[in-house]
């Protein structure tokens, strides 16, 4: 049964991860048809957690994918990403943090350099926005606290999140992160911006500083 017709017979869910990639795919090229190129993909990326580390000129280096899937298939996970910030977007993220570690996840969790971002919150807590403020030249940022606070400011936000990844994929603290985190901690008392949590993330998971107490 082809993807499509196993789709509207047993439901999207029950596709596998090639099958929904060749649904994108649409086709294949000669003497491959678009399941076998969604396998070959994957198998080369390691899966669609890989696909999404691609830019489009990456995912069009595979043969028989020109610029028109290559935009098809960045935009779907495009979508992904704005999804999980818009389910974000509608929580407590004290009372309920998931939504926000799963857009971060899926915003910076699986690159290969650092991102750091500060999420701007109103006082009940909610997302009024965010700022991609620093990227690491390697595996690590250098974190500017006055462009940071001067960003707060200027969105009026009440208090902040701060996060960035880390493309090791372990989500334990370093030492420089304890010390960045002390540091905005305490600009924020003095900019009465509270930083009120400091989240480190990977693909698959997380560290809270204030889950773990130490904020």
């Amino acid at each position: 049964m082809r993807p499509r017709e196993k789709a509207q017979m047993l439901g999207v869910e029950s596709l596998s991860d090639s099958e929904l990639l060749a649904i994108l795919l649409s086709s294949g090229y000669k003497g491959v048809s678009s399941l076998q190129l969604a396998e070959e993909i994957l198998q080369k990326v390691g899966g669609i957690n890989g696909l999404m580390k691609l830019s489009m000129n990456e995912i069009m280096e595979f043969k028989g994918v020109g610029l028109a899937r290559a935009s098809l298939l960045v935009a779907s996970l495009e979508l992904v990403r704005r999804i999980n910030y818009e389910e974000a977007l509608s929580q407590d993220v004290i009372a309920g943090p998931q939504g926000l570690v799963r857009w971060l996840q899926s915003f910076i969790g699986m690159k290969e350099q650092e991102y750091f971002i500060v999420v701007f919150l109103d006082n009940k807590n909610r997302i009024t926005g965010y700022r991609n403020l620093f990227r690491g030249l390697s595996d690590s940022v250098s974190v500017q606290s006055s462009l940071l606070f001067r960003e707060a400011l200027n969105c009026h936000a009440s208090k902040l999140i701060i996060a960035h990844n880390h493309p090791s994929q372990s989500v334990k603290p370093s030492l420089d992160d304890l010390s960045v985190t002390n540091q905005l901690q305490k600009a924020g008392e003095l900019m009465n911006l509270p930083v009120i949590d400091h989240i480190i993330v990977s693909q698959h998971d997380y560290f809270s500083f204030r889950e773990n107490n130490r904020i």
